[in-house]
């Protein structure tokens, strides 16, 4: 994915040095530049693009000012602020009116290419999440998917809907969900929950490390995925359908907010899973 970045600041050396950052670490292009607000919130009105790196202030109209309007006009750009500016009731506000990211002058690379790294990946995450609401608004209800197309089954669908269908680890949930009756009273730990599996791979002679520690780390990437994709339901629409019904059933509630707050680049660790409470959570949904 090529991304269309626009870098807004009043200091031309400024502009330079960020556009020169962006292309000599491929973080995407840079398809236009502003030295002002009103000329920046109309490029990025005219032109939507995927980031705009953005100066708090701005001679004409602020920094704030202009994201607030852009996105009263339907731009959909994710905003990151560049500021001198380190008073807490000013980048509030910047949050407030729609900023992923807080980037403070002078400029520093590292910081500045690992903060638009983590917007990409954000968008990246928010792409995913709308092409799992596509796909699940084009099948239909659960029982209309069921009936047209009878070789999928329910925890298929979930996983579909967690946006990990796809992963390594959804084969072992998947099993581990539809035998999920006969360990859930004998398994007291993950490990043999794991041994389970393990035991299950050899007996039906699947092609399928039977190693543990692959067998783990196959299911929490897989975990981690879905509690990504959940985070990023929940940026999307709070109060949405999807994110209500998964993530508090699949996840400690605070861990999806914590992972919230990491993707926002508001904390330096996300979310943790628990891998018991996701396979106990999506085992419930199934049977619903």
């Amino acid at each position: 994915m090529n991304f269309r970045i626009i870098v807004v600041d009043d200091d031309r050396a400024v502009r330079r040095m960020l556009a020169g950052i962006i292309e000599n670490h491929g973080l995407g292009e840079v398809v236009a530049e502003a030295a002002d607000g009103e000329e920046a919130e109309k490029k990025i009105i005219v032109m939507n693009p995927d980031i705009a790196l953005i100066d708090l202030l701005l001679p004409s109209k602020d920094g704030i000012e202009v994201i607030r309007e852009s996105r009263g006009k339907g731009a959909t750009t994710n905003f990151i602020m560049i500021s001198q500016v380190e008073a807490q009731d000013m980048i509030s506000k910047a949050y407030q009116a729609g900023i992923e990211f807080f980037v403070h002058k002078p400029i520093n690379v590292t910081e500045t290419v690992n903060v638009i790294s983590k917007v990409e990946e954000l968008i990246k995450l928010k792409t995913t999440f709308m092409k799992i609401k596509e796909t699940v608004s084009g099948l239909g209800t659960l029982e209309r998917f069921e009936k047209d197309k009878p070789e999928m089954t329910k925890v298929d669908l979930l996983l579909a809907e967690l946006g990990i269908l796809g992963e390594t680890g959804s084969e072992d949930i998947k099993i581990l969900v539809e035998n999920f009756d006969l360990f859930k009273d004998t398994a007291s730990n993950l490990q043999e929950i794991y041994r389970f599996l393990q035991e299950y791979y050899i007996k039906t002679r699947r092609k399928k490390s039977t190693d543990l520690k692959a067998i783990e780390m196959r299911i929490r990437r897989a975990i981690t995925k879905a509690l990504s994709n959940i985070a990023a339901m929940g940026m999307e629409d709070f109060e949405g359908e999807q994110f209500l019904k998964y993530a508090p059933v699949l996840f400690e509630f605070r861990e999806v907010k914590k992972h919230m707050d990491f993707l926002r680049g508001k904390t330096c660790e996300g979310g943790k899973i628990n891998i018991k409470k996701f396979l106990e959570g999506i085992t419930f949904l199934c049977k619903k």
